[in-house]
C-alpha cells in the first residue's frame, strides 16, 4: 500500500468530519454527544462487556453503491497508491478488502465527496456515508483490526484532508498511529516543516539500504527511501533546537549525502522517461515519468534537498555539481515533475513540497523560512541576510526608500515561477477537491502580494 496513506486516520478527538470546502461545503451537524465519534475512541466497545451493535441500515441504493464505488475504482481510490504499482486499494486487494462492509462505506463516503466537488454541489448523503463508515467502525475490535479497517480509516482520514487547511491535518492523523505501530505496518505520516513524524522514521521500512534496494530493483521501494530520507530531514529541522550548531551541521551533512546518494543510484525506472530543459520564455524544464512512485520520489528528493540548503550547513565539495547545491534548481525541477504530470495520486501529496518550493522564490535560499506560528506574515519581518542581495543601484537610496524598493525587486523576482505555482495550486484544488487556498495565501504572504 501507499506508504504516505496507510500511516492516516481520524483522529480521536473528531466527533465529525471537517465540512469546509474551498467551492462547495457540504452541510454539518454536530451530533450528540456519544452518538457518534472517532472509529477508534469508540472502537473498544466491541470488546469490553458492550454488547455488539446492530449493523446501521445503508443511506445510499444498491444502484448508486456502483456508481460510487465504480468512480472509487477509477478515481478516487488511486491517490493510495503513489508508491504501490501492485494497487492494493483497487486491484490487488480489493476483493479481499469489500468484504468488509466498512471498507466499502468508507469507498463510497470518499468517492461521494470527490464527486460532490467536481460537480460544484453538496448533498447530504456524503456525510450520512461518512456517519454510516464511523457507526460501522464502532462495531469493530481494535484489538483484531485486519488490513481493511487499516485502509477504511486511511479513507476516511483522506476525506478529513481533503478540505482541510494543511495545518489542520495533524490531528487527523493521530488516530491510527499508534495502532499502526501495534499492527507492525511499515508506514510514514504526515510531512511538515514544523512537526516531527508521527510514527518515528526508523518503523517505516524493513530494508532500509539504499545500495540494497537499487540491486533489488524494487522502483516503489526504492522511492519510499526518498520519502524516508526527507522524514528524517523534517525530524531533524523539528528538533534542532534541541542540537548544538556542530552537530546540527554534521547531521545535515550525514542526511544531504543520504539524499544525493538517493539520486546517483537511482534505478533507471527512476529516471525521467523524457526530459527538455526550459525552452525560451518558459522557466521550468519537461519531465516526464512512466511511474508515479517516481514521480513521488523525485519530488521529494527536490524538496529535502531544498529544505537542507535553507539551513545553510550543507557541505560544498569540489565534486559536488553546481545545480544540487542550487535552491532555485531544486524548486524549478520540482515544479516541472508536479506540472508536467498529470498524477492526481501524486498532486494530493504535492502541497507540502509546492509550498517549500515557493519558500525558494521568496527568497529563503539558505536559510529555513520562519514558522508562521511564531512569527508575523510581515514580508519585513521575514528579511535575512540569506535572502536576494540588495542591487547596487539600491545603495544610492536611504532608508525606508531602500526598503521599499527592494520588497519592489522581491515581489518582481521570479515572477514567472510564482504565477505558475499559484495556477497549479488551483488546478490541483479544481480537479481533486483537495483545498490549497491556505497554502496558496501563505506563499503570497511570503512573497509581499498581500
Amino acid at each position: 500500500m501507499n506508504v504516505q496513506w496507510l500511516a492516516i486516520s481520524q483522529s480521536s478527538n473528531s466527533k465529525t468530519p471537517s465540512t469546509g470546502n474551498a467551492h462547495s461545503p457540504i452541510a454539518t451537524g454536530e451530533p450528540n454527544a456519544g452518538t457518534h465519534a472517532a472509529p477508534f475512541s469508540l472502537g473498544k466497545a466491541c470488546s469490553g462487556d458492550i454488547s455488539v451493535l446492530p449493523q446501521p441500515p445503508s443511506p445510499v441504493s444498491e444502484s448508486e453503491k456502483l456508481r460510487l464505488i465504480s468512480f472509487y475504482l477509477r478515481g478516487t481510490g488511486t491517490w493510495c497508491e503513489t508508491t504501490d504499482s501492485d494497487r492494493h486499494f483497487t486491484v490487488f486487494s480489493i476483493h479481499e478488502m469489500m468484504k468488509s462492509s466498512a471498507f466499502v462505506a468508507a469507498a463510497m463516503s470518499l468517492a461521494s465527496r470527490h464527486l460532490d466537488h467536481l460537480q460544484r454541489r453538496h448533498r447530504s448523503v456524503t456525510l450520512e456515508l461518512y456517519q454510516y463508515t464511523s457507526r460501522l467502525l464502532l462495531r469493530q475490535d481494535p484489538a483484531r483490526a485486519d488490513s481493511s479497517i487499516l485502509a477504511t480509516c486511511t479513507l476516511l482520514c483522506v476525506y478529513e484532508m481533503m478540505a482541510s487547511g494543511v495545518d489542520e491535518w495533524r490531528r487527523h492523523l493521530k488516530g491510527c498511529a499508534g495502532l499502526l505501530q501495534l499492527k507492525k505496518t511499515p508506514a510514514i505520516c504526515l510531512l511538515s516543516q514544523t512537526s516531527a513524524t508521527l510514527i518515528p522514521a526508523h518503523f517505516w521500512m524493513n530494508d532500509m539500504s539504499l545500495a540494497s534496494l537499487a540491486a533489488k530493483g524494487k522502483v516503489d521501494d526504492y522511492c519510499n527511501m526518498a520519502n524516508l530520507i526527507l522524514a528524517k530531514i523534517v525530524n531533524l529541522l523539528a528538533n534542532s533546537a534541541g542540537h548544538s550548531e556542530i552537530d546540527l551541521g554534521e547531521s545535515v551533512a550525514a542526511l544531504w549525502n543520504e539524499m544525493q546518494r538517493w539520486y546517483r543510484l537511482r534505478p533507471p525506472d527512476v529516471y525521467p522517461l523524457l526530459r527538455q530543459e526550459p525552452c525560451p520564455g518558459t522557466v521550468s524544464p519537461t519531465v516526464l515519468h512512466a511511474r508515479t512512485s517516481a514521480i513521488c520520489g523525485n519530488t521529494y528528493y527536490h524538496a529535502g534537498s531544498i529544505l537542507l540548503l535553507q539551513t545553510g550547513a550543507v557541505p560544498v565539495i569540489p565534486e559536488t555539481q553546481s545545480a544540487q547545491v542550487d535552491a532555485i534548481w531544486h524548486a524549478r525541477e520540482l515544479m516541472g515533475i508536479s506540472t508536467c504530470n498529470s498524477s492526481h495520486a501524486n498532486w494530493v501529496n504535492h502541497l507540502q513540497p509546492l509550498y517549500i518550493a515557493g519558500t525558494v522564490f521568496a527568497g529563503y535560499c539558505t536559510t529555513s523560512p520562519p514558522s508562521k506560528h511564531t512569527q508575523s506574515h510581515n514580508v519585513a519581518s521575514y528579511r535575512s541576510a540569506a535572502q536576494q542581495p540588495v542591487s547596487p543601484d539600491l545603495m544610492n537610496l536611504a532608508g525606508s526608500e531602500v526598503l521599499a524598493a527592494h520588497e519592489s525587486t522581491m515581489v518582481e523576482e521570479y515572477a514567472t515561477e510564482k504565477i505558475l505555482l499559484l495556477k497549479h495550486l488551483s488546478r490541483i484544488d479544481a480537479e481533486t477537491g483537495w483545498k490549497t487556498s491556505d497554502r496558496a495565501a501563505e506563499l503570497r504572504g511570503l512573497w509581499g502580494l498581500r
